[in-house]
């Protein structure tokens, strides 16, 4: 795969890297990967991520793309689910990523307005409300409101039921962006003074949250700007971290002062962050409240010039890198057979001598045995021809698992007269059971499957199928409806194996219960008080 790589020299480094594997990650097919000052920071050497090791570096921290390959920590992200996200390594055609750091992309989104959204989201979610302790009505104040990270801010805060929201930029021509964000008032620092246009949006009293993304000179003004009471988070440096603060407002005024990063925030704490998204942020962006703000799209192979534009402010929104190109096959999908069959009921061995087979697993503390000879499944077929097929059989249970044993005891084509010709003995078939057989048998056969032999035991409810899956002894796939009397037998020996105190191992039975015979079920429930 192609990656950015960091820690080379002044530029990123485009190189050819194995797909990175880690257990536990999921892996995103990277269609698109937004731009953030953080990684110009990390490019310069002045920013690492907790999690980010030493030496060259795959650049990037924010995602959107398809899921490759899934994570058993996240069953609610399979394969070819789209993603949006924050990872280490995003500049790349693969990404790993911690299930917790991702979500799943709007329908209406495509994956370059997708990629520009998961930093600003967290980072003006986790401010705003988390730190700043937001409620609607109160009245907030976005410095740096231009930012790809402040416009997103500025709708946040009316998503979530804002009063006044003021938002700031040095140049008259952006002021459009921030009313179309949903500012209601839009200030020019470089022309007009902050605290006085604030105060008087306010009847006097200033906001009640400000959000800072510029930092520097600025900041001075934010305590006269902001409300007795009210907090200030400093998030954002675009001016410098460098600045000079008059005390006596911030006491007087009794104000909070919080600053906030993400850079060394463990694993977990991130994952919270990403995890307060879920309530109400997500559902604004699905509703449209919340729409990213694209300023431009660049392919992965002129990165060079996404950064100037990033370097020399001249961006309003986003930039985003294209990885697509790299992306032009059929998205990844399930693979067609995954959990298609459910959990293993039953492990089938088909044997030469059933009764010192019984002995045997009673030896190793399996039992009691229910024995019945001579079954003649009805409507039994062999590759699609009528059989009449016999066998013996016995069934016990481990735990929850069946374990049966088979012996036919004629010469009548079977897939079990097929195994013990071939110089086979033991597993035979695993056995999946399911309430709903046909529409199991119509998946199964739609997948591609075929049926080898199939038949009945037992009513209407007592079907049964095996699959032509033995790609090694032992691996044929059985499909069985249970209900009716086998479902009554298969209950039967569960609970005898879960109460066994070892006496009468091996108990026989008559075959004409399983098949559903009245006068069988009768004689039995007699016999069991």
């Amino acid at each position: 795969m192609r990656a950015l790589v960091g820690g080379k020299g002044a530029d990123w480094i485009l190189e050819n890297r194995d797909l990175p594997e880690q257990l536990g990650a999921v892996r995103v097919q990277v269609m698109a990967a937004g731009l953030n000052r953080a990684d110009l920071y990390a490019l310069d050497g002045s920013y690492t991520a907790n999690s980010q090791g030493e030496g060259p570096f795959v650049a990037g921290m924010e995602v959107a793309g398809i899921v490759e390959s899934s994570s058993l920590l996240a069953p609610h992200l399979p394969v070819g689910t789209r993603v949006m996200g924050i990872t280490i390594g995003a500049f790349a055609d693969y990404a790993l990523c911690h299930p917790r750091m991702l979500v799943p992309i709007p329908d209406h989104l495509g994956f370059e307005a997708a990629a520009s959204l998961p930093v600003g989201l967290i980072t003006e979610h986790d401010a705003l409300v988390t730190q700043a302790g937001f409620t609607a009505g109160d009245t907030v104040l976005i410095v740096g409101g231009t930012s790809a990270i402040g416009l997103i801010g500025i709708q946040l805060a009316k998503a979530l039921g804002g009063g006044t929201v003021i938002a700031t930029t040095t140049s008259d021509h952006k002021r459009a962006a921030l009313l179309e964000a949903g500012a209601d008032i839009a200030v020019n620092t470089a022309t007009e003074d902050l605290a006085d246009v604030v105060l008087a949006a306010t009847d006097g009293a200033g906001v009640t949250i400000t959000l800072d993304h510029v930092g520097g000179d600025l900041f001075l003004q934010l305590p006269a700007a902001t409300a007795i009471g009210g907090t200030i988070i400093s998030i954002g440096r675009l001016a410098g971290a460098v600045t000079t603060l008059d005390l006596d407002t911030v006491a007087f005024r009794r104000q909070r002062l919080l600053g906030t990063t993400f850079s060394i925030r463990t694993r977990t704490e991130l994952g919270d962050v990403v995890a307060a998204l879920t309530d109400r942020v997500l559902p604004a962006v699905a509703a449209g409240q919340i729409v990213p703000k694209l300023d431009s799209v660049h392919p992965v192979d002129d990165a060079v010039t996404a950064v100037r534009r990033l370097r020399d402010n001249g961006a309003t929104g986003k930039i985003v890198l294209s990885f697509a190109d790299a992306h032009t096959g059929p998205a990844p999908t399930p693979g067609p057979v995954a959990n298609l069959f459910g959990g293993i009921a039953q492990i089938g061995y088909v044997v030469r001598d059933i009764e010192a087979s019984m002995r045997n697993f009673v030896a190793c503390g399996i039992g009691p045995w229910f024995f019945l000879r001579d079954v003649r499944p009805a409507d039994f077929t062999y590759e699609g021809e009528p059989s009449a097929m016999a066998m013996d059989v016995a069934v016990a249970n481990s735990g929850d698992i069946q374990i049966e044993l088979i012996s036919p005891t004629n010469d009548a084509p079977s897939m079990y007269r097929d195994f013990l010709d071939a110089g086979h003995e033991g597993v035979q078939h695993i056995a999946y059971w399911s309430d709903d057989y046909q529409g199991l048998y119509d998946r199964a056969l739609a997948a591609g499957f075929t049926v080898g032999q199939e038949g009945r035991i037992g009513g209407a409810d007592g079907r049964f199928a095996y699959l032509r899956t033995e790609h090694h002894p032992g691996t044929v796939i059985e499909i069985s409806d249970v209900g009716g009397t086998k479902k009554f037998v298969f209950d039967l020996v569960k609970l005898a194996a879960a109460n066994w105190d070892g006496s009468n191992p091996i108990q026989t039975i008559d075959a004409g219960l399983i098949g559903g015979d009245p006068a069988a079920m009768t004689a039995m429930l007699e016999a069991l008080g």
